[in-house]
């Protein structure tokens, strides 16, 4: 009679074979790295940018090469467009690493700088345009409180929103392209 395998030992033997590929995983791991201690900074407010510092230049310079990777894909991944004004805190630590992994380059400072320009600018115009639409919505209340349908300038405002998100969203995206440039990413 025939021996019943189990399933770890049909597990073992189709995966004997494969052979671990080091320098993917080392590229991988290495590349996460740089992610986490990115993202551990930008999230945590109580952590100094020293500390990241000294973190990221306790690596060799062949592994700093990998981390620096995975921290300007974290970078890259953070500049958006803010939902609210409390993006700033986070945009001012976003600039503080792209000072780190650049070195203080005046280009990438200079370029993260019109970047936040250009954030407050979108808040500005989001704002100022729902402003107008509230005070659009209010005169045709007082005017005739009966023919006013909500719902329609509802719906307006948040097409006219999508549409200005989409305009700048655009621009952002090519800004991020000259930064991805400079962050030879």
């Amino acid at each position: 009679m025939a021996r019943i395998k189990s399933a770890w030992e049909i597990a073992l033997e189709k995966t004997q074979d494969i052979e671990i590929d080091e320098t993917k995983y080392r590229t991988d791991k290495l590349t996460k790295e740089g992610m986490a201690l990115a993202g551990g900074y930008l999230n945590n407010t109580d952590q100094k940018l020293d500390e990241v510092a000294a973190k990221f230049a306790s690596y060799s310079e062949e592994d700093r090469v990998l981390v620096r990777s995975g921290m300007v894909s974290t970078i890259l991944s953070n500049v958006s467009l803010p939902s609210d004004d409390i993006y700033q805190m986070r945009f001012d630590r976003t600039c503080d690493l792209v000072n780190l992994v650049t070195s203080g380059d005046p280009q990438a400072d200079g370029l993260m700088h019109q970047i936040g320009d250009f954030l407050k600018q979108y808040l500005d115009a989001k704002s100022a345009f729902v402003d107008r639409m509230k005070a659009q919505i209010q005169q045709a209340m007082e005017n005739n409180p009966e023919g006013v349908n909500t719902a329609q300038y509802s719906q307006i405002i948040s097409q006219n929103l999508k549409k200005m998100d989409g305009q700048y969203s655009e621009a952002l995206e090519n800004t991020k392209e000259s930064l991805k440039e400079l962050l030879g990413a």
